[in-house]
C-alpha cells in the first residue's frame, strides 16, 4: 500500500533534512579562493565541443587565467589530483551514497561553487582525453597504440546511447552548476537578503551539490567501465542498465535546477531592489573604519576582489586603516608619461617616507560602454600588471548599480576623476587629482579642507610652477644660483629675436638659463629648429612639456573650484589667457632662494627687452629681477620716500635686493644691532 502524498511529502523532507545536516558536517571551507565562473566557462566550452560533431577548435577560447588562492598546488595539478581520487572512489565496493559522502569529505575545504566546479572540471577533462583518443582512432597509429594499452573498445557503435545518457547528464549538471555559482557571487547576499531566502536557498544548493558530486561518480565510472568492458559485452544488458541509469540522474538534475533556478531568482530580485538604497545609505553612516563602504562597492562576487602590489589576489582587509585614493578612468587611463608621473607624485614622492603605507590607489577602471570588449580587457591586463597599485581584478564584473552611483554621485563622465575615501569610510574629497598633479604626496590625506589649507600658504614662484617636472630643472631650481627664463610661443621668428636677447643678457655675465616648455602643442618643427641653432637650452622632452601644462591646468582648475582668490590665481589665469590668445609670454625667476618671480606677456615681454639697454647696466647693483622690476613699473615719485622695514637676518635676504612697498624703488640696506639683555638677567 502506498502513503497518501503529504506524508510522502513530509518523508522526502525529512530525509532531505537529515542529508544536509550529514553533508553540513563534512563541509568547513577554509581560505581558498577560485574563480569558479571563469573555470566553469572552460567546462562549459569543453561540453559543447563534446556535444558538437562539427565544433572548430577556434570557435570558444578555454581561459587560462583562472584566479586562485590558497591551494597548495597549482589549478592543473589539483583537478589531476581531484581525477585521481575520484576514480579511487569510484572502486571502492561500498555504495553510490558511500561514495558521495567520501568525494564530500575530499572537497570539505572548498566552497559550494568550488566544489561542484572542480569536481566538472576534473570530469570534463578527464572525458575530453578519452574522446581525443576515440575520435583519432581511424586517423592515428599512435592513438590506436594508446587506445590498445588502455584496453578501450575497438567497436563503440553500440555505446553511442551510453555516450548520449552521458552528454547530456553532463550538461545538465554544468546547467545546474551555473546557478550556483551566480548565488555564491551574488553581491552581499548576507546584507541584503532575508534570512528565509538565504536559509531555503543554501538547503536547495547543498542538496543540488550532493546530485552533482553523485553524478559526477557514475560518470566516471562509466569512463572506468570502458576500460575494462569486452568487445562482447557492448551489446549486453549491463549498457542499457548503465544509460537508463544516467538518463534518471537527468531527470533528477532537470528538476532541482528548475527549483533553485526559481529560488535564486528571488534572491536577485530582493537584492536588484535593494541594493542602490543600501548603496547611497552606506555613504550617510558613521563607521569605525573603510571596510564596510568598500564591501558595498566591491565585494561582489568573493571576498578577494582586488589586485594588490604583486598582482596577487586580495581582499578589501589589505585597504583597513588607510586612506583610498579611488582612481576612477577608462580601461585606457593616462597617456604613460602622465601615469609614471603619478607614481612620481604619489608612491615615489619623497614626502611619502613619513607617511608610510599611509595610502593606497585602488584603480577602478569602466568601460565606455555597458559590455567590457576584448580590447578593454587587453588594454586593462596591461595597465594592471605595469604600475604598483591596486586594482579591481575583474572590473567587467562591477556591478551595474555601483557605476551608475559612480557616475551619478561622484559626477564621472569618462575623464579621470580621483575620488578620497579616508580610513573611517568617509569621502572627503570628490577629486583630488589636481592636487595630486600640483603637491603630490604633500597633500595627505587629500580631501577638500587640505587642499584649502595648501593654499592659503601657496605663493606663486618658480619653484611652484615647475616642482617635479624635470631633475635638472628641479636642481637649478633648488640650488638658486642661476636666473631661469621659461617662455612660450608658437612664433619661430619671434622665438629667434627672444633667444638672441637672452644670448646678449648672458655675455654681460649673467648665469641665465632659458628653457622653452612649448605652446600646449608645439609643433615638432619649432622643437627641431632651437635644438638644432642652438637658441636655446632645451632640456624638456615633449611629455615633460605637456606635464608643465598639465600642472598649469590644474593649478587653475584647483584655485576657481575652490574660489581661492590671491595671486596665484591671477598669475596662472593671466599665463594661460596669454596662451589661449596666442601671446607671447615668459617667466623669469631664480629658484628657491628667492621666491620673487616676474611673468611677463606679449607686448611688455618685447617692451622689456627693447629696453635692455637702459636697464642692463643696473643688474649689477639690482640683479636681474631688479633691474627688469625698476624698468618695467610705472614711473617712480618724484618726491623723497622714507619708509623703511626691519627684517630678521637671513642670509637669503640679506644677499637680495629688497623693494619698498610704497614707492617700488630699490632699498639702502643698514645693520642694526639690538641688544636684548633685560635688567632681571644682570646681576
Amino acid at each position: 500500500m502506498s502513503l497518501p502524498r503529504g506524508k510522502q511529502s513530509s518523508l522526502l523532507s525529512l530525509e532531505e533534512d537529515l542529508l544536509i545536516k550529514k553533508i553540513l558536517l563534512t563541509h568547513d571551507p577554509n581560505a581558498t579562493h577560485l574563480d569558479s565562473a571563469l573555470l566553469l566557462l572552460g567546462v562549459q566550452n569543453i561540453v559543447s565541443h563534446i556535444m558538437s560533431k562539427d565544433s572548430d577548435p577556434t570557435d570558444t577560447i578555454t581561459p587560462c587565467n583562472v584566479g586562485v588562492a590558497g591551494l597548495e598546488e597549482t589549478l592543473g595539478q589539483t583537478i589531476y589530483k581531484i581525477s585521481h581520487e575520484i576514480f579511487s572512489i569510484c572502486s571502492n565496493g561500498i555504495d553510490e551514497h558511500a561514495k558521495t559522502m567520501l568525494l564530500f569529505e575530499l572537497l570539505s575545504h572548498l566552497r559550494w561553487d568550488a566544489k561542484v566546479v572542480l569536481a566538472l572540471s576534473a570530469l570534463t577533462s578527464t572525458y575530453g582525453e578519452l574522446l581525443l583518443v576515440l575520435q583519432q582512432l581511424p586517423h592515428s597509429p599512435l592513438a590506436a597504440l594508446v587506445a590498445a594499452l588502455k584496453q578501450l573498445p575497438r567497436n563503440l557503435t553500440a555505446l553511442k546511447i551510453q555516450f548520449k545518457a552521458l552528454n547530456l547528464l553532463i550538461n545538465t549538471m554544468v546547467e545546474l552548476a551555473k546557478i550556483i555559482v551566480r548565488f555564491e557571487g551574488l553581491p552581499l547576499q548576507l546584507v541584503l537578503l532575508d534570512h528565509q531566502a538565504i536559509a531555503a536557498t543554501k538547503s536547495k544548493i547543498c542538496i543540488a551539490t550532493y546530485w552533482i558530486l553523485r553524478s559526477s561518480l557514475s560518470c566516471f565510472s562509466l569512463l572506468a567501465d570502458l576500460r575494462t568492458v569486452k568487445d562482447e559485452q557492448v551489446h549486453s544488458n549491463r549498457t542499457a542498465i548503465a544509460s537508463w541509469a544516467l538518463f534518471s540522474l537527468v531527470y533528477k538534475l532537470s528538476g532541482l535546477y528548475h527549483e533553485l533556478r526559481e529560488q535564486v531568482d528571488v534572491c536577485c530580485q530582493q537584492i536588484e531592489t535593494r541594493f542602490p538604497e543600501e548603496l547611497l545609505n552606506v555613504f550617510k553612516l558613521n563607521h569605525l573604519d573603510n571596510q564596510e563602504v568598500l564591501q558595498m562597492l566591491f565585494a561582489l562576487r568573493d571576498n578577494l576582489p582586488l589586485k594588490n602590489y604583486s598582482k596577487e589576489m586580495c581582499g578589501i582587509l589589505e585597504l583597513k586603516g588607510k586612506e583610498v585614493m579611488f582612481l576612477i578612468s577608462k580601461p585606457e587611463i593616462f597617456s604613460m608619461e602622465k601615469v609614471f608621473f603619478l607614481m612620481q607624485q604619489t608612491y615615489d614622492h619623497p614626502h611619502r617616507k613619513n607617511l608610510p603605507g599611509s595610502y593606497v590607489i585602488l584603480w577602478v577602471p569602466i568601460a565606455t560602454s555597458d559590455v567590457w570588449s576584448h580590447a578593454d580587457e587587453i588594454t586593462f591586463q596591461f595597465w594592471t600588471n605595469s604600475f604598483p597599485w591596486f586594482s579591481i581584478r575583474q572590473p567587467r564584473l562591477l556591478n551595474s548599480d555601483v557605476v551608475q552611483f559612480i557616475r551619478r554621485e561622484w559626477n564621472y563622465n569618462e575623464e579621470p576623476i580621483m575620488v578620497i575615501l579616508n580610513s573611517d569610510g568617509v569621502i572627503t574629497n570628490l577629486n583630488a587629482l589636481d592636487m595630486v598633479w600640483i603637491w603630490g604626496a604633500k597633500a595627505f590625506p587629500f580631501s577638500t579642507s587640505k587642499e584649502r589649507e595648501l593654499w592659503e600658504n601657496q605663493k606663486w614662484s618658480l619653484q611652484f610652477i615647475t616642482d617635479g617636472i624635470d631633475p635638472l630643472l628641479s636642481h637649478w631650481v633648488e640650488e638658486g644660483e642661476k636666473y631661469i627664463c621659461i617662455y612660450g610661443s608658437d612664433d619661430i621668428d619671434w622665438i629667434r629675436n627672444f633667444n638672441s636677447r637672452m644670448d646678449k643678457i648672458k655675455r654681460t655675465g649673467v648665469q641665465l638659463e632659458v628653457i622653452y616648455v612649448g605652446w600646449r602643442n608645439p609643433t615638432e618643427n619649432i622643437i627641431d629648429a632651437i635644438r638644432q641653432e642652438n637658441s636655446s637650452v632645451v632640456f624638456l622632452s615633449f611629455a615633460k612639456m605637456q606635464l608643465f601644462w598639465l600642472r598649469m591646468d590644474s593649478i587653475r582648475n584647483s584655485v576657481m573650484r575652490l574660489g581661492i582668490d590671491s595671486n596665484v590665481k591671477g598669475e596662472v589665469m593671466g599665463l594661460l589667457d596669454a596662451v589661449e590668445n596666442r601671446k607671447q609670454w615668459g617667466v623669469i625667476g631664480k629658484g628657491s632662494s628667492s621666491p620673487e618671480i616676474i611673468t611677463l606677456h606679449d607686448r611688455k615681454l618685447q617692451e622689456c627687452f627693447d629696453l635692455f639697454p637702459e636697464w642692463g647696466e643696473s643688474v649689477g647693483k639690482l640683479g636681474l629681477l631688479g633691474a627688469i622690476r625698476t624698468a618695467m613699473e610705472s614711473p617712480l615719485p618724484s618726491k623723497p620716500c622714507y619708509h623703511s622695514v626691519t627684517l630678521p637676518y637671513q642670509k637669503e635676504v640679506s644677499q637680495e635686493t629688497v623693494f619698498c612697498s610704497e614707492c617700488r624703488r630699490p632699498m639702502e640696506k643698514y645693520v642694526v644691532y639690538k641688544c636684548d639683555v633685560t635688567d632681571s638677567t644682570v646681576e
